[in-house]
């Protein structure tokens, strides 16, 4: 239902993929493999967030995710693109994903939706209508990464405890 790339670029970025394929099995990825520093995360639901905005808005976390390609290319791991659930081996790859800390300038608005791509790579139907991706806690040191963060537009079932946190930041917050 949701297909990102044409043929050629899918078949581009599957190239990129199976360059990863043993490190993904390792549970790294080509992202990490530098001594770079990376962010830190003490929150999956606020670093999926953060991947959305610098791999599909700001396009400097390459390459893409894409779903597709990534069934294609772990087809032993049976993935079905037309789930209503979590994909693990997606939400694994994620889980795993370090980012380099110099991309944290890039973030300047975080505006989660349920039609963003980072959610329909993991639950390729989903309606958004869950929790599954609410923002329900994140930390001041997590927002201290992003310097030039100043606006965020959350999913959140605890907002006025995440609001607090954003204030202290000094990041306006606003619930979906």
């Amino acid at each position: 239902m949701f297909r990102f790339f044409k043929k050629k670029t899918a078949k581009n970025h599957t190239s990129d993929l199976q360059g990863n394929t043993k490190s993904f099995e390792e549970g790294s990825n080509k992202t990490n493999q530098t001594d770079q520093e990376f962010l830190h995360f003490d929150h999956l639901n606020f670093k999926l967030a953060i991947i959305q905005v610098l791999m599909y808005e700001e396009e400097v976390l390459k390459p893409a995710f894409d779903i597709f390609d990534f069934a294609e290319e772990f087809s032993y791991l049976d993935i079905d693109t037309e789930s209503m659930e979590i994909i693990q081996p997606a939400l694994d790859y994620f889980e795993k994903l370090q980012i380099p800390k110099e991309y944290a300038q890039h973030v300047q608005e975080i505006d989660m939706d349920g039609g963003n791509e980072i959610y329909m790579n993991l639950i390729p139907q989903w309606d958004g209508e869950d929790d599954s991706f609410d923002l329900n806690e994140v930390s001041e040191e997590e927002l201290k990464q992003f310097p030039n963060l100043e606006e965020a537009t959350i999913m959140s079932s605890n907002f006025e405890q995440v609001k607090a946190v954003f204030e202290e930041a000094g990041i306006a917050v606003d619930l979906l």
